[in-house]
């Protein structure tokens, strides 16, 4: 027989192949696995969820109940997405990425209480996931939390200043606090990065707007239009200060 690998030539009494060490046995959890993968990088993840489902049957660990959790998070499925994150987290608690995997799906689903005791551990068993607090962050906005919110994307950007994204939510987050001076400087240094940012404008232009810089406004405010001509709030506010 041919490996259906490497196109090798193979003894059927091998399991696997001796070149490239491909499974040759259908029935072999590792098979599965590797046409899981290639099916999820082809995009077909219905049939890679088939496929991985048959590994986690034949050979049941929290790797491949992660790589589930991974697959129908993508689908959208999210509570078999759940399911399959929490086995794995069962099998190893300190499965740091599935944590981080989980607190996401939670997030997605709307249940943001979870979310947040989920990236909390994350950061808990290990610092290096930066990008929790990110999400820790959004999650505590959502919550109506914003001295936490706030204190999340400040920890990021403390960590990782490139984190740019950071700025943008950090800027929200101050100016539903009425701390338009200090939302400014991170409206700014996010607008140098991503200068064709339409909604980043209009949040700009309403906290020039609240400290009173009203050309400043203006100018941010007539970019967000520019940029999205449907945005009604920088289009009210910019009659505001242009017809009043």
């Amino acid at each position: 027989m041919k490996c259906p690998n490497c196109g090798k030539e193979v003894s059927g009494e091998f399991r696997f192949c001796p070149h490239c060490g491909y499974p040759l046995k259908e029935e072999e959890a590792e098979y599965y696995e590797r046409m899981a993968r290639k099916l999820r990088a082809m995009g077909k993840l219905k049939d890679a969820a088939a496929y991985c489902e048959k590994a986690a049957r034949l050979k049941p660990n929290e790797y491949s109940h992660k790589n589930l959790g991974e697959i129908y998070y993508l689908m959208g499925s999210l509570h078999k997405s759940m399911y399959h994150l929490r086995r794995a987290i069962d099998m190893r608690p300190d499965f740091t990425d599935a944590h981080y995997a989980l607190g996401i799906t939670y997030y997605r689903a709307g249940m943001i209480d979870e979310a947040i005791r989920e990236l909390e551990k994350t950061l808990e068993l290990n610092q290096e996931f930066l990008m929790a607090h990110y999400w820790l962050g959004v999650a505590y906005y959502h919550m109506g939390d914003l001295e936490k919110s706030i204190e999340q994307f400040r920890k990021l950007l403390e960590k990782n200043p490139e984190s740019a994204i950071a700025n943008y939510q950090l800027g929200i987050s101050l100016s539903a606090l009425g701390k338009y001076e200090e939302a400014i400087k991170h409206f700014e240094k996010m607008a140098k990065i991503e200068p064709n940012h339409a909604s980043l404008f209009y949040h700009l232009g309403n906290a020039y707007y609240q400290v009173h810089d009203l050309e400043k406004a203006k100018k941010a405010l007539k970019k967000a239009i520019d940029l999205n001509p449907r945005d009604e709030r920088a289009r009210k506010l910019y009659s505001l200060l242009t017809e009043g």
